[in-house]
């Protein structure tokens, strides 16, 4: 089993992340989801959910990837978390004053073997359909994984959440490679 990676995040970092996901929710909620703007039964099309999976989907590899304490995903994600630390600090301290402090979840979840092939699987997975995509599916993604990476590690509800995927892709990697 990994051992827990000692990587913080501060609230500018989760900040950052909290900004990116609003970013897309808001534009996904202003255009009506990629179908015609309104309600449904008022000549709109609605919302439709599935317009944000390649987000989501990016959302929770960069939070498996923050939990991946070691190898080239965890050292990737640590140097991005690094990186969003030290720009999301420097824009709130720029924009509203206050120092930053650190909001690190403590005893977060980390991958089990079986839930690391897993991931190498769900890696491949979208390897595949990212070269099928175009530039905005590819800005998705990218902006998804960071953001992921972001709040992966939070003390908040975005880090809940990231414990709920690393539980379900070990039971899932545990489960399908027979790593028990």
């Amino acid at each position: 089993m990994n051992t827990a990676t000692t990587a913080t995040v501060s609230l500018g970092a989760v900040t950052l992340g909290l900004s990116i996901l609003a970013w897309h929710l808001a534009r996904w909620w202003k255009t009506g989801g990629g179908a015609k703007a309104g309600p449904p039964g008022a000549g709109g099309g609605g919302r439709d959910a599935k317009i944000l999976i390649p987000f989501l989907a990016s959302v929770a590899l960069g939070m498996l990837c923050v939990t991946a304490a070691g190898g080239l995903l965890g050292t990737g994600a640590v140097m991005l978390l690094d990186a969003g630390n030290t720009l999301g600090n420097w824009s709130l301290t720029a924009v509203t004053g206050p120092a930053t402090p650190g909001v690190t979840k403590s005893g977060h979840e980390v991958l089990s073997p079986g839930g690391c092939a897993a991931l190498v699987i769900y890696i491949v997975i979208l390897a595949a359909i990212w070269k099928s995509g175009g530039k905005v599916f590819h800005g998705k993604v990218t902006s998804g994984v960071t953001c992921g990476v972001m709040l992966g590690l939070s003390a908040g509800f975005s880090g809940v959440a990231a414990a709920a995927v690393v539980t379900v892709f070990n039971a899932l990697g545990d489960k399908v490679t027979g790593v028990m």
